[in-house]
């Protein structure tokens, strides 16, 4: 069932979709938040590298430049400033793609692991510690999915970053 048309203000405010989509951002703020400290505690890099880091474990062989920008959603200047500062910090390293010399493959260093595993383990414990306080109405196996075709679908309807 459609909700009705939004004419004023306080139509907007109580908007069941306007309302729904504003407490996930602004839970997802607060999740960003909460992890990317603990993360930058335990670890010492930003929730980014994290980002990263979990993409490059899932290819050993080195991820493309424009994988890493599309897939954390940065420009392809963004991601190459990151990745720049990834290898001047022993994370990561750079190596042309045996397919196609003008690619630039990026793969993860022993270090780059390590801090990856350090900052997994942060990351699980805030999650589990955050979970715990949410009681058991923490259903992740209806969540994930749900989350994962909203985000899907956002990403459809977005245009391309430069």
């Amino acid at each position: 069932m459609a909700e009705q048309e939004i004419t004023n203000g306080a139509q907007a405010a109580a908007a069941a979709r306007v309302r729904a989509v504003g407490v996930l951002l602004n839970a997802s703020a607060l999740l960003e938040r909460l992890l990317a400290t603990a993360i930058q505690r335990a670890a010492g890099i930003s929730h980014s590298m994290f980002e990263v880091l979990l993409v490059l474990a899932e290819r050993p062989d080195g991820a493309p430049m424009s994988e890493l920008s599309d897939r954390l959603i940065l420009t392809s200047g963004g991601a190459t400033r990151l990745v720049d500062r990834m290898v001047a910090a022993g994370l990561a390293e750079r190596r042309p793609s045996p397919a196609d010399r003008r690619v630039q493959l990026v793969t993860m260093t022993a270090e780059g692991e390590r801090t990856l595993v350090t900052a997994a383990r942060a990351h699980t414990e805030q999650t589990d510690r955050l979970l715990a306080a949410a009681g058991p109405t923490a259903d992740l196996t209806a969540l994930v999915p749900a989350l994962d075709h909203l985000g899907r679908q956002a990403r459809a309807l977005l245009p391309p970053l430069g």
